[in-house]
């Protein structure tokens, strides 16, 4: 449910393993729950996907943006691993992470609709939301509320900064997949069966529930309501 409220899921998961003592999830697992989470993602929007794949040449402006919107959290993930990973051991970074969220989605309360479509998203605007992604790879910083909210900032339609956020979400996420399946340890894929069909449909279902739970807040313009949980978590955490 996390992966895509604008609550930040890794913010979440550190902190359940921090007061539970849990340890991280088998890498096979983890692979199959972003699996799980791209699949509900694509089948959520599949009407533009199937638009954009079969319009290429009228839709290029998107693709590109779409292209440029990813670079910067490739390039922050490739030379800054080592730093990223230090962070989600700190709970003071966590702590400011979900405060940080919780002022980004804050600030949507004073930003007015804007009038830009997904036709109209300019090099600009992508560079700028691909930023926010960039930067919430960081523990607790969410990456859908930083994104949808750069677009709002940017003036961009409150339903297509909700699409664009997740189309730009396909490319991070097969990433993100696609580098867990080189540390596989194919002897040791721990579980078995039927916990990971288990783990995969739950992150199915619920992603695609999520997805159409944020749809209807981010449209109506509500995504500030995310704000007081986020900061509530962040007094919770630095107590901690």
């Amino acid at each position: 449910m996390t992966e895509f409220l604008p609550v930040s899921s890794s913010g979440h998961l550190v902190l359940f393993q921090k007061l539970f003592g849990l340890r991280e999830a088998p890498i096979f697992f983890d692979t199959l729950v972003h699996l799980a989470t791209l699949l509900a993602v694509v089948f959520y929007l599949r009407k533009d996907i199937i638009n954009i794949l079969m319009n290429l040449k009228r839709n290029a402006n998107l693709i590109i943006c779409i292209i440029i919107g990813t670079l910067p959290a490739v390039a922050f993930g490739l030379f800054f691993k080592k730093e990223i990973e230090a962070t989600f051991d700190s709970l003071p970074l966590l702590s400011a992470g979900f405060f940080v969220t919780a002022i980004l989605l804050f600030l949507t309360k004073f930003f007015k609709e804007g009038e830009k479509d997904l036709s109209k998203i300019n090099w600009i605007d992508s560079l700028l939301i691909g930023v926010f992604q960039a930067v919430s790879i960081l523990p607790s910083i969410s990456r859908s509320g930083s994104t949808i909210s750069a677009g709002l900032f940017r003036g961009i339609k409150r339903e297509d900064a909700f699409k664009f956020s997740f189309l730009l979400s396909i490319p991070a996420i097969f990433g993100a997949m696609v580098l867990q399946i080189f540390d596989f340890d194919w002897n040791n894929l721990d579980g078995g069966f039927l916990v990971n069909f288990i783990g995969f449909l739950t992150a199915a279902i619920f992603g695609f529930l999520s997805l159409k739970f944020l749809e209807k807040i981010a449209v109506k313009g509500k995504l500030y309501y995310f704000a007081t949980y986020c900061l509530i978590l962040a007094i919770l955490v630095l107590f901690l």
